[in-house]
C-alpha cells in the first residue's frame, strides 16, 4: 500500500485532520508519522481512528517524533488522538 496523505489529511480551522478510520495495524501510525513529519512546528493535528490498538500505537510514534498527546477521546465508534508538534 503506498502511503500517500493527498485523500487523508485536511486543515480544518487551525488545526489538521487526518482522517485514518478504515485502516488497521501498522498503516495509522506510519500515516501518523508522515503527518507529523509534513505538518509545521506547534501545529495540533487531530488524528481519526477506528482500529483500538491505535489507540496506543500512534501515541507510542508521537511521541518519538517529538509531539505531545493532548487528548484521546471516544466518539461515536471511533477516537480523536489529538496531538501537538513541539517546538
Amino acid at each position: 500500500m503506498s502511503i500517500s496523505l493527498s485523500s487523508k489529511l485536511s486543515k480544518v480551522n487551525d488545526k489538521y485532520v487526518a482522517d485514518l478510520r478504515g485502516l488497521i495495524c501498522p498503516y495509522p501510525q506510519l500515516y501518523a508519522a508522515k503527518v507529523i513529519k509534513s505538518v509545521e512546528k506547534g501545529a495540533v493535528i487531530d488524528i481519526l481512528v477506528d482500529y483500538p490498538a491505535s489507540c496506543e500505537t500512534v501515541p507510542s510514534v508521537a511521541s518519538k517524533l517529538n509531539c505531545s498527546v493532548l487528548d484521546i477521546i471516544q466518539v461515536n465508534g471511533y477516537w480523536v488522538i489529538r496531538l501537538k508538534k513541539n517546538d
